[in-house]
């Protein structure tokens, strides 16, 4: 049979607690003396599993954030849709194409940017040529 609630809790506690005194810098024997764990390994075990446990509500947080973002930016993009495709409304039409690279942004679709180092660095020499062409002529 499960843990009871009441259980779970003070199970809970307890992790909170070990996790506090490790985030503070102390050595997992000392943590399983204090907090009650019957080994180091116990202690450890228990406090990398609070963390995991952290960084699941984490990641559910932000997706639920990045969720609540694309309904939003959906939201405004449906409103000023009929102004942008049937009025062919310029401002409407930006504003439109702002939330659909906004949705991408929210969802990691958008291209990266890439930047072709060597092809930067001839831009920079011609433009340096052209300033130095500038400087001799003027």
């Amino acid at each position: 049979m499960g843990a009871s609630r009441a259980q779970r809790a003070a199970a809970a506690k307890k992790r909170a607690e070990a996790t506090q005194l490790r985030i503070a810098g102390v050595d997992w024997q000392t943590i399983a003396d204090r907090v009650g764990y019957a080994s180091p390994g116990a202690a450890c075990t228990a406090v990398n599993e609070a963390l995991k446990a952290n960084l699941r509500e984490q990641d559910q947080s932000v997706e639920e954030l990045r969720a609540l973002g694309v309904a939003k930016v959906n939201r405004l993009q449906a409103a000023f849709w009929p102004d942008a495709v049937v009025k062919k409304d310029l401002k409407a039409g930006k504003l439109v194409l702002e939330c659909i690279k906004q949705e991408a942004r929210f969802q990691g679709t958008e291209a990266p940017t890439r930047v072709n180092v060597e092809a930067q660095r001839l831009v920079d020499e011609i433009l340096a040529a052209m300033d130095e062409a500038d400087g001799g002529d003027g």
